[in-house]
């Protein structure tokens, strides 16, 4: 596999080695509608390959599966449910992720029309994709390819003239974790001026979620980094410190959303980590 070189502009910020995946920090510019870039490169995946399990935040992502002497194939994923990606063989894949409301102000469609399984991005009508996917698949040099990327994303960013729109505004007063209820609908409309229906037929558009469908995923989402950086934490904290009132409500909306309870989350986690630091 040819060697990562980051360019200044993309910096890599972190990695899952059981994956060969790393992330990729977007151009400053881009930051408030990309979260990252991550590419999976992987030679050594187990027999039968690997499942990845994709937990819903309100994000979405467009993907790149790369395969030997030809363009890559290119899918949007929008999905807010429980999901997963399975690998085998060799993969080659990156993928663009986009925050809430990300999407829309780059790719330029409603979001609801995007959600449900991954749809082949040549449905997405944008002329210029096409030739995104000829150049990256001139090269195998994952800094090249970011490159591409890149400049695709920012050409889109000034042709749609992407601008922090009424709903991106108030997208971080629903995404701080420390608070405990959810802004009103009626406050948050009140804050950019618009009127209440305005407000949520614009968040529906953009994000493809209600604010209050969105601030639940984000708290299972942190509460799921919790976990993970601290296994040992006790749950009690975890749930108060992700904005849940209480522990019976935690679980449940935890599990209706991952598929698990806290507690068979943290088992699965600590497993992993014993599996991976086997000799």
């Amino acid at each position: 596999m040819p060697a990562i070189i980051a360019d200044p502009a993309i910096a890599p910020v972190g990695n899952l080695q059981h994956l060969g995946l790393q992330a990729f920090m977007p151009h400053p510019v881009l930051a408030a509608l990309v979260q990252c870039y991550w590419v999976i490169r992987q030679p050594t995946l187990p027999t039968g390959g690997y499942r990845q399990t994709l937990y819903p935040d309100g994000g979405s992502s467009l993907n790149f599966y790369f395969q030997p002497n030809q363009p890559p194939l290119c899918q949007f994923d929008g999905s807010q449910t429980l999901s997963s990606m399975q690998l085998a063989g060799t993969p080659d894949v990156i993928g663009i992720r986009f925050y809430p409301g990300g999407a829309f102000q780059l790719l330029g469609h409603d979001m609801p029309q995007l959600q449900g399984d991954a749809i082949n991005a040549a449905d997405l009508g944008i002329s210029s994709l096409a030739q995104l996917q000829q150049q990256l698949g001139t090269t195998q040099l994952t800094a090249t390819r970011l490159h591409h990327l890149e400049q695709w994303l920012l050409r889109q960013m000034q042709q749609s003239a992407a601008q922090s729109s009424h709903i991106q505004q108030v997208l971080p007063l629903l995404l701080q974790h420390q608070q405990l209820t959810t802004p009103s609908v009626s406050a948050l409309s009140a804050a950019v001026n618009l009127s209440r229906r305005q407000f949520e037929r614009k968040f529906l558009q953009q994000v493809g979620l209600t604010p209050g469908q969105l601030k639940l995923l984000q708290r299972v989402r942190h509460a799921r980094q919790l976990i993970n950086l601290n296994p040992q934490q006790a749950l009690t904290d975890i749930a108060l410190c992700s904005g849940f009132y209480d522990q019976a409500h935690f679980i449940h909306q935890f599990q209706r959303i991952t598929g698990q309870t806290p507690g068979q989350y943290r088992r699965r986690k600590q497993n992993q980590a014993a599996n991976v630091n086997t000799p």
